[in-house]
C-alpha cells in the first residue's frame, strides 16, 4: 500500500498543477476578452501562485513523507483551504468554483478510503458554509477590501431588511443544503467507485499473477522437454522454438527477422511442403531425415508434424516435434555389425584351423625343396613368391584367430600414459614410420589410470597409430592425446593429416575386410572394435573437414567387468 500511496501523492500533485494552470488560463482569457482585469484578479492570481508554491513544497517533501497517510491528509486539507480562498475572491456565494471541492473529496476517497472521503466532504462543507455565513451576515466583506464595486452592492445591509433577509436566509439555506448533499453524494460515489476499482484491480492483479505463473509453468515444461518443438505459421515462417530444439540442432533462432523452417534447418530437400501435402488428408505425418549440425556433425532426426489450430479449430500454422535418433541408428548399426562379425568369426575359426595346418606343411615343404634342390633363377623367384604369400596368408589367418577366438580378458589397474609411450616408441622404429612422419603427444599431467587389459590396449593403440601413418604416405604429423573427461571417462585420440575418410567408409570402418590400404587385411579395426567393446568403451571416427581423420577411444575409468554393460559405439560423423 505504501508504494501505491506514494504514487497517488505524486499523481495528486500533477493534477493540482493541471487544475491551477487551467484556472490561470481561464482568468487570462476572460481578462483578454473583457479587455480589463477581473474584480479580485490580484488575489486570484496570488492564490494560484500559492497553489504552485504548495505543490513545490509537497514535491520537496515527497521523498520523505509520501509513504505516510498524513501526507495525503495535509494535501487534501491544503486543497480545501486553497479552493475556499478562490471561492471567496471570485464571488463567495455567487462564485462558480464550489464545484472544485469535488476534487479533494475524490482524491481523499482514492488515497484514504470511504472514511477519508466522508471526512473531506464534511470538512469542505463546513469551511464553505462558514465562509458563506461570514459573507452574508457581514462579518467579513463579500469581496476583499477596496475591490467591492459599490457599497450598496454588499450583502451585509440585507441583514437589516426583513424581507430581503428572509429571502437571503432561504437562499443560503438552499445553497448550503444542496452543497452538503452534493459533497456527501460525491464522497459516497467516489469511495464506492474507488473500492470497486480497487477490488477489480486486486482481482485483475491476482489473475495476472496466476496467468503469469501458468505461462511460466508452461514455458518451463516446454523448455524442459528434451524433444525439439518448432511451430510455424501457414507460410512456414518459424514462430516458436523450444530449448530442446536449439540443443538438438545446435543453433539458436536469431533476431535477424522472420526465417522459414527450411531456411533455418538448411536441409537439402524441403520439409514443409511434403508435411503440408500429407496433413491435408492425415491428422499427423511422421518422417525421418538426416540433418547437418552447425559443428559439422550429422544428425538423424525423427519428425512428427501436425496442424496447429486455435480454440475454434481454425488452422494457425504447423507444429513439428522431433527427436534425435542418431544414437539409436548407431546402435542399430552396431547390432547389424556384431551379427555380421559373429557369423564371420565362426566361419573364420573353422577356416583358419582347416587352412593353417596344410599351409604350414606346404611352406615347410617349399623351404626344404629350395634348400635341397638347386633351382634356376626363375624357379627360385617362384619359390620366394610361394613362401612370401604363404607368410602373408599365415598373417591373415593369425588375425582371423585373434578376431574370432580372442584370448581371455584379464583387466588390471594401469596407467594409460606409459602404455601409449611404449606403443609410440615401437611405432617410431617400425617400417611404417617414414622420414616425413612426426609424432606429437598431449597427455594430462599425472596418472591417467583405468582398469584395462594392457596387452589388448597395446594392440588397440598399435593398430590405430599404424593406420594413421599409412593414411599419410607422403608424411605428416600424428597427434596423440590422452585426457580425463569428468570423473568416469578417459579419452585417447589419434589425429592424422592424411587422406581422410568419407561417410560411407566411416560407417563400414569396423566391418571385417573393409580397408582402404592395399596391403591391409581389413581386420585391424574389427579387432580394435572388439577389444574396446570388451572394455565397455566407445570408439568414434570423425573427419570434420574432409581431410585428416580423428579416432577417439573412450574408456571408462572404473568399469564394472563381468556384468552386462553398454557396448562400444562404432562410427560417427564424417
Amino acid at each position: 500500500m505504501k508504494p501505491e500511496l506514494q504514487r497517488q501523492n505524486a499523481l495528486m500533485m500533477i493534477c493540482r498543477v493541471i487544475m491551477l494552470s487551467a484556472l490561470l488560463l481561464c482568468g487570462l482569457v476572460i481578462s483578454r476578452l473583457l479587455k480589463q482585469p477581473l474584480v479580485g484578479s490580484h488575489h486570484f492570481y496570488l492564490l494560484i501562485g500559492a497553489g504552485y508554491g504548495l505543490t513545490v513544497l509537497y514535491a520537496l517533501l515527497h521523498p520523505f513523507w509520501s509513504r505516510h497517510p498524513a501526507s495525503a491528509c495535509v494535501q487534501v486539507t491544503g486543497d480545501i483551504l486553497l479552493i475556499t480562498g478562490i471561492v471567496y475572491v471570485t464571488g463567495g456565494i455567487d462564485s462558480p468554483f464550489p464545484l472544485l471541492y469535488f476534487l479533494p473529496v475524490i482524491a481523499a476517497s482514492i488515497m484514504l478510503g470511504r472514511g477519508g472521503a466522508m471526512t473531506a466532504a464534511g470538512g469542505a462543507w463546513v469551511v464553505y458554509a462558514f465562509l458563506v455565513v461570514l459573507i452574508v451576515y457581514g462579518w467579513i466583506p463579500d469581496m476583499p477590501p477596496g475591490l467591492s464595486p459599490a457599497p450598496s452592492e454588499s450583502l451585509a445591509p440585507l441583514a437589516r431588511m426583513p424581507a430581503e433577509a428572509a429571502a437571503m436566509n432561504k437562499r443560503v439555506a438552499y445553497t448550503l443544503l444542496s452543497h452538503f448533499l452534493g459533497f456527501l453524494t460525491v464522497a459516497h460515489l467516489a469511495s464506492y467507485l474507488t473500492q470497486e476499482l480497487k477490488a477489480a484491480g486486486d482481482e485483475l492483479r491476482e489473475k495476472s499473477e496466476v496467468l503469469a505463473s501458468i505461462q511460466a509453468l508452461n514455458k518451463n515444461i516446454i523448455d524442459s522437454i528434451t524433444s525439439g518443438i518448432i511451430t510455424t505459421d501457414l507460410t512456414g515462417t518459424i514462430t516458436f522454438m523450444n530449448r530442446g530444439a536449439e540443443e538438438i540442432i545446435g543453433k539458436r533462432l536469431g533476431q535477424g527477422g522472420p526465417v522459414s523452417l527450411d531456411a533455418f534447418l538448411e536441409h537439402d530437400e524441403p520439409l514443409l511442403e511434403p508435411a503440408r501435402q500429407n496433413l491435408e488428408t492425415e491428422r499427423r505425418f511422421r518422417f525421418e531425415t538426416s540433418l547437418a549440425r552447425a559443428d559439422g556433425a550429422t544428425l538423424y532426426l525423427g519428425f512428427t508434424s501436425a496442424v496447429l489450430k486455435d480454440q475454434r479449430g481454425a488452422p494457425l500454422g504447423y507444429i513439428f516435434s522431433f527427436q534425435d535418433l542418431t544414437d539409436i541408428k548407431a546402435l542399430e548399426e552396431e547390432v547389424r555389425l556384431k551379427d555380421r562379425m559373429a557369423a564371420l568369426g565362426q566361419m573364420a575359426a573353422g577356416i583358419a584351423h582347416e587352412i593353417r595346418n596344410p599351409l604350414a606343411s606346404m611352406s615347410g615343404s617349399v623351404q626344404i625343396l629350395k634348400k635341397s634342390v638347386k633351382p634356376s633363377e626363375e624357379e627360385a623367384e617362384l619359390l620366394d613368391i610361394v613362401l612370401r604369400e604363404s607368410k602373408r596368408l599365415d598373417g591373415i589367418i593369425r588375425d582371423f584367430l585373434l578376431f574370432a577366438k580372442p584370448r581371455p580378458f584379464r583387466p588390471e589397474p594401469a596407467d594409460i600414459v606409459p602404455v601409449l609411450k611404449e606403443s609410440l616408441t615401437l611405432l617410431r622404429n617400425s617400417p611404417e614410420f617414414a622420414a616425413g612422419h612426426t609424432i606429437e603427444t598431449d597427455f594430462d599431467a599425472g596418472r591417467i589410470e583405468a582398469l584395462i587389459d594392457v596387452d589388448m590396449i597395446k594392440q588397440v593403440f598399435w593398430n590405430l597409430a599404424k593406420n594413421a601413418l599409412k593414411a599419410m604416405p607422403e608424411g605428416g604429423a600424428l597427434r596423440v592425446s590422452a585426457r580425463t573427461e569428468g570423473r568416469s571417462a578417459i579419452l585417447v585420440s589419434f589425429t592424422d593429416q592424411g587422406i581422410g575418410m568419407n561417410a560411407a567408409e566411416i560407417r563400414r570402418a569396423f566391418e571385417p575386410f573393409q580397408t582402404s590400404f592395399q596391403e591391409g587385411t581389413g581386420l585391424g579395426l574389427a579387432v580394435v572394435f572388439r577389444i574396446v567393446q570388451e572394455h565397455h568403451g566407445q570408439i568414434r571416427i570423425r573427419c570434420p573437414h574432409g581431410r585428416g581423420t580423428e579416432v577417439t577411444v573412450a574408456l571408462p575409468s572404473t568399469p564394472v567387468f563381468g556384468q552386462t554393460g553398454r557396448p562400444a559405439r562404432a562410427g560417427a560423423t564424417a
